[in-house]
């Protein structure tokens, strides 16, 4: 018998310390059950589970000081929506990194008798770290926020922005495709058709009304880079995805792969705002008051906008910290909105809406405002101006702060005040229509999110011994295990066999399309572009469904209108079938820079309201022939060889060669599903059930990938669940078809 040892990482309060793992009393006569599972064969959708238990633990004086005697709800302590770091000790030797969360006590007699905790892997507490947040909250991301102008969005077309985020510099994380949202663009070279120099939605650099015509700024919108949502999911929930980076499928099957910036259908709307913490102040009052607030060596200060502070709580008495901003508009006739924000979290704390003329908002931190400050946190308020039109003004910032001193009253203490008024240095400060990220990203669950790019591309994830999120493709994940034979630990003499999975067919496709060519490709063939239908076993009723929460658009390379053709521009148009702009789910899509190849115009001009007319007046224009194309292929691909990646699920037509590959299209269920499902699907594929008593050495080293034999038999693993104490393991194995 082994003797399980459980440990939990106390909750600290009002502090981010690690705490030393604490020892955890355990039922004398529970049984401890851990389910292992990667990628159950029935349920081939489901994604982030590893392990879990629950269990009962009892109401020791240990365990009652570790939870805080939660159960009286007048007690301050146990938090139990905070997940604790957990392991699992069998013979004191190292078993599993988890998580531990309280699930509910059992009283008897008006006394705790027991917890009821759940035991279970790092993986699957991403849906409970993340919760219910969305892309939005990803506030990383705003480091990518830019100042949109003409020039701007002629510059990410024509190259993809540069930006810099601390000391990396970011090289096309932004770009602007070739996706219209109101409109279409169209292609005509003629310098003859008069008709098509006449038509606004011609993008061909020649002929006349080139000032009038062709890509205007508003109508394209950015894309971001998928990896830097990745990223910002890192930054924020303070993970760390592993392997994902190292094999090199980060670097090609997400590079260069985007999501389009479309949160609202029609042209993208862009607040003017400023945010004053890039501006210079001067001080105002006091010699001493400056002082206080100056140096920015130590906390609290004010630079630049922003001011700095933290709670030592030295004397065990609350300090109190305020900031007030007071924009004094020069036009008192312009409506706009003044937010108070902290920076290090990206939460607004206090704002005022639709005002006029001069105006004041504040926020209090400890004894001076309703805000707790948690001891030694670091605390950044700033001030952000926003309006839908151009406004200047002026701005005053007061800031106060109070703290115990021991050395007042002849010794025996009181509060000191400190009091300071800021006041921008420039005369007045204009606002900028400034791009953030957060307010265009799609509105979508960053869980499912993941979730989609999982399902997408087949990968799995798990925890490994450094309690690093591991993310792999499936078939790479099974290839990267070792082999145990356990035949002389297997019940041999009564086992069973099973059929695999009680499914017809099993369907991949995206969410219902919302873009014109997808729609009209719909209704033509009766099936969603890029879908695949794999059918099994017609005699079976059952269909299994992944369905995708993305957009998929079906792009188009422009072709002469005159001459019929092609050209080297492939475009996308977010319209309904009534050629109305449509809003539906995410838009993924691979960016690729064509360089130097057709000429295109881009127009600095205003796009009119009706549909292909001509600007009202004369504009500058540029002539390119280097600008970000959308695909759902990573590479433009030849008349024999498929682009590397592409996200369809089947076979399509490449809609900028117009081939088609057939099965050599490197499409999602050849690249990343083929393998799993055709195995799972063979004829000659079981599920085994074995029993084993497995000793030490096999429990503490035995993980999901790896092979398993029995007999003269290899298996894979579908599942196992073993009793900690025992040994005593059942397995769901699949063998290898012949």
């Amino acid at each position: 018998m082994q003797k399980i040892i459980l440990y939990i990482q106390p909750q600290l309060r009002n502090t981010t310390t690690e705490q030393d793992f604490v020892r955890v009393d355990l039922m004398e006569e529970g049984i401890i059950e851990l389910t292992q599972v990667i990628q159950d064969i029935k349920d081939i959708e489901k994604v982030f589970t590893d392990y879990s238990r629950t269990f009962n633990l009892p109401a020791s004086k240990t365990n009652n000081k570790i939870f805080k005697h939660w159960y009286n709800p007048d007690i301050d302590g146990f938090d139990n929506q905070i997940i604790s770091n957990a392991r699992i000790e069998l013979n004191h030797l190292h078993f599993k990194f988890g998580k531990i969360k309280l699930e509910q006590v059992v009283m008897k007699n008006q006394v705790a008798s027991m917890y009821k905790v759940t035991f279970f892997g790092n993986t699957l507490t991403l849906t409970d770290l993340i919760g219910e947040d969305k892309l939005e909250n990803l506030n990383w991301l705003n480091n990518f926020n830019f100042t949109t102008s003409n020039s701007v969005v002629k510059f990410g077309l024509e190259n993809g922005l540069i930006q810099t985020v601390g000391s990396v510099t970011y090289v096309d994380t932004i770009i602007y495709p070739l996706i219209a949202h109101s409109q279409s663009f169209i292609y005509d070279d003629s310098t003859t058709i008069i008709n098509n120099q006449d038509n606004g939605l011609n993008i061909a650099a020649v002929g006349s009304n080139l000032d009038k015509r062709g890509v205007f700024p508003d109508d394209l919108k950015p894309a971001i880079r998928v990896t830097e949502i990745f990223e910002a999911i890192e930054q924020k929930y303070n993970i760390q995805f592993k392997t994902f980076y190292d094999d090199g499928f980060y670097d090609t099957a997400l590079n260069n792969l985007y999501i389009w910036l479309h949160r609202k259908k029609g042209q993208l709307e862009v607040e003017k705002q400023r945010l004053v913490n890039d501006e210079s102040f001067g001080c105002f009052s006091s010699t001493i008051n400056c002082n206080h607030f100056t140096d920015t060596s130590v906390k609290p200060h004010f630079n630049n906008g922003t001011y700095v502070f933290i709670d030592t709580n030295t004397h065990f008495l609350p300090e109190s910290f305020i900031y007030e901003t007071k924009v004094i508009p020069t036009n008192n006739s312009i409506e706009y909105s003044i937010e108070i924000y902290e920076e290090n979290s990206g939460n607004v704390v206090s704002k005022i809406e639709s005002v006029t003329g001069t105006n004041s908002i504040s926020v209090g931190y400890g004894s001076g405002g309703t805000n707790v400050v948690l001891p030694n946190t670091e605390y950044k308020l700033s001030t952000r101006v926003k309006s839908n039109s151009f406004i200047t003004f002026g701005l005053e910032i007061d800031i106060t702060h109070s703290v115990y001193n021991t050395s007042l009253n002849s010794g025996t203490g009181g509060y000191e005040t400190y009091t300071a008024n800021f006041q921008s240095n420039s005369a007045t400060i204009s606002l900028s229509a400034t791009v953030f990220i957060t307010d265009h990203v799609p509105d979508i669950k960053v869980i499912d999110f993941l979730k989609a790019i999982f399902r997408i591309h087949n990968l799995t994830a798990f925890l490994n011994f450094k309690g690093e999120i591991v993310l792999q493709k499936l078939d790479d994940f099974y290839a990267g295990g070792d082999t145990f034979d356990i035949t002389p630990f297997v019940k041999t003499d009564e086992h069973s066999i099973g059929t695999i999975v009680p499914l017809s067919e099993v369907d991949f496709e995206y969410a219902e399309p919302k873009s014109i060519l997808a729609q009209q490709f719909f209704n033509t063939n009766n099936q969603k572009y890029g879908e695949l239908n794999y059918v099994s076993d017609s005699s079976k009723s059952n269909i299994y469904k992944i369905k995708i929460p993305f957009e998929h658009m079906l792009f188009e390379r422009l072709q002469g209108k005159t001459n019929g053709v092609l050209s080297t521009v492939q475009v996308g148009s977010f319209l309904n079938e009534e050629l109305e702009p449509s809003i539906g789910e995410p838009l993924l899509f691979y960016g690729i820079y064509q360089q130097n190849q057709d000429n295109i115009n881009f127009c600095e001009n205003t796009r009119p309201a009706t549909y292909g007319a001509l600007a009202d007046t004369s504009g500058s224009n540029s002539i390119i022939n280097d600008y970000w194309i959308p695909s759902v292929c990573s590479s433009l691909g030849t008349s024999s060889t498929a682009p590397t990646f592409n996200l369809n699920f089947g076979s399509e037509i490449n809609t900028y060669t117009l081939t088609d590959y057939g099965g050599n299209n490197n499409s999602l269920f050849q690249k990343y599903y083929n393998n799993y499902i055709t195995r799972v699907f063979n004829k000659r594929t079981r599920i085994f059930n074995f029993k084993a008593i497995l000793p030490l050495k096999v429990l503490l080293n035995l993980t999901l990938d790896d092979l398993i034999v029995v007999g003269t038999r290899a298996y894979t693993i579908n599942k196992m669940t073993t009793k900690l104490q025992s040994g005593e393991t059942s397995f769901e194995l699949l063998n290898e078809p012949s």
